[in-house]
């Protein structure tokens, strides 16, 4: 026997579905864009183009291979905002969320003397937190990385893509690993590389400086002693 939904409960079911929607399309409306679009004819559709602070700009191109590219470096010390290289559709121009209101140029890598343009970020909505870790260095002992790698502890403040971390003794590179970080507290391994550990194995006692390059964040710095 099937039973029936109560009319009272469908209703309430309807008006919470409705309120959602309404709730996202606010969302959205509080973090409006323009979309970039570049053209076959090597321009880009129009000079200014405009965001509120947190949203993620689209990038759409029509035909052609081209790309979206800030002239201002960002505390990774690449570009501020910039998107890969594509020869149609559309992708998100990254970084573009955590700006705050102003006026950025930007350009077309490809086509740098024709396209050309300005983001204009509008003083509504909230620009998005930029990606930050903090690291420490859990390996206390020569052997222990000699036998096993570095092992480093991340806390990220956001999930992060791409971060690699490196340890270094002086100018030697010990170990390298490139990863994606979960939000919160996680553990990597950095790998020996053969002259890293040529070098550690020589060492009776050893400080060793981890670095994480953050995309669109800034770096992130520790220091570890081994015995």
């Amino acid at each position: 026997m099937v039973r029936r939904g109560r009319p009272g409960r469908r209703f309430l079911a309807a008006i919470a579905v409705v309120a959602l929607g309404a709730m996202a399309y606010a969302g959205f409306a509080l973090a409006a864009s323009d979309t970039i679009v570049a053209e076959p004819t090597d321009t880009y559709s129009a000079p200014t183009y405009n965001a509120d602070q947190g949203s993620l700009v689209p990038f759409q191109n029509n035909g052609g291979s081209h790309n979206v590219t800030a002239r201002q470096n960002g505390p990774d010390g690449k570009a501020l905002f910039r998107t890969a290289t594509i020869s149609g559709g559309t992708v998100p121009v990254d970084g573009s969320q955590y700006l705050t209101s102003g006026d950025y140029p930007f350009f077309c890598t490809v086509h740098p003397t024709t396209m050309n343009g300005t983001l204009r970020v509008t003083g509504a909505g909230t620009p998005q937190a930029r990606p930050s870790a903090t690291l420490k260095v859990r390996t206390k002992t020569i052997s222990k990385a000699l036998k096993k790698g570095l092992l480093v502890a991340v806390n990220a403040t956001t999930q992060v893509g791409g971060a690699t971390l490196t340890a270094k003794l002086g100018k030697a590179t010990l170990g390298t690993t490139t990863a994606s970080l979960a939000v919160g507290a996680q553990t990597k391994t950095l790998k020996r590389r053969k002259a890293g550990k040529s070098k550690l194995r020589s060492k009776g006692k050893a400080t060793v400086k981890v670095t994480a390059e953050i995309p669109f964040g800034a770096p992130a710095t520790t220091k570890g002693k081994l015995k």
